[in-house]
């Protein structure tokens, strides 16, 4: 099952992202909450090995306001089915759980987090990657241009952009685009921000790429449950015509039998 097919597959059961809570949904929300109770887990259904997705993410949940199971299960998946020479790259890690989500089984793929400076992560978020990450294939580097460093030759298979407001979104997405592999896919956070959202497609209709949207979703109050503070998904479709050219190989002349 691939990435597309996945999304199709995922569903809410009991709240929908773009629903209204009644007031006494709000205060059951509030009760169970205090109580730390799974509410985004009850409310999901993964298309593919539930149960063991759900075992698979316990550790990743980190945060005063952890992303969904939904958006955690989207990168992890993500994760699995990259190609021998692509990566991750999480641009914005908040308190460190995308990063978290998209390690915990995938120990042979390469997956680096950029921080800069808007990343609040603490000691159970250092603690956590401490526990899961293989220090071989999972990094936290500070800079666009260490992680590129770290990438070496690969290309970017699934990127997950984030940030506290919409001003650096277009900066990240310029500077990631060139690294993206053919078919690549692109997560960004914060689209209930709509000059987020905007900014995304702003990007898209500027690029010489073309991209389709197989994720629009902007949630209401009910987002703890489904996907947060609202996710775009995209793919880029075919070729990446913003790819930086590779140097290749001088090949020596052949000579041509004379006439």
């Amino acid at each position: 099952m691939d990435l597309p097919e996945y999304l199709q597959g995922l569903s809410f059961r009991f709240v929908q992202p773009e629903q209204q809570p009644s007031r006494a949904a709000r205060v059951a929300t509030a009760a169970l909450a205090r109580l730390r109770a799974p509410l985004d887990a009850w409310n999901t259904r993964l298309p593919l090995d539930g149960s063991q997705m759900h075992r698979r993410l316990r550790l990743s949940r980190v945060g005063r306001v952890a992303r969904p199971l939904a958006v955690r299960a989207i990168l992890n998946r993500g994760v699995t089915q990259l190609a021998a020479r692509e990566a991750f790259v999480a641009y914005g890690l908040g308190e460190g759980d995308p990063l978290l989500a998209a390690i915990v089984g995938n120990s042979e793929k390469l997956c680096v987090g950029v921080k800069e400076s808007d990343a609040p992560h603490g000691d159970t978020f250092r603690r956590r990657f401490d526990e899961l990450a293989n220090a071989e294939r999972h990094f936290i580097e500070s800079s666009f241009n260490a992680c590129l460093a770290r990438l070496e030759e690969r290309a970017i298979g699934l990127c997950f952009l984030s940030a506290a407001s919409h001003e650096p979104i277009a900066r990240r997405f310029t500077l990631c685009e060139p690294h993206l592999a053919e078919n690549a896919y692109v997560l960004l956070d914060n689209c209930n921000c709509e000059r987020t959202r905007q900014a995304a497609f702003d990007f898209m209709q500027a690029s010489g790429n073309q991209y389709r949207v197989l994720v629009d979703a902007r949630a209401t109050e009910a987002s703890p449950l489904t996907y947060g503070r609202g996710l775009l998904v995209i793919q880029l479709l075919g070729r990446n015509t913003a790819a930086r050219p590779r140097s290749l190989p001088a090949t020596p002349p052949v000579l041509l039998p004379a006439a």
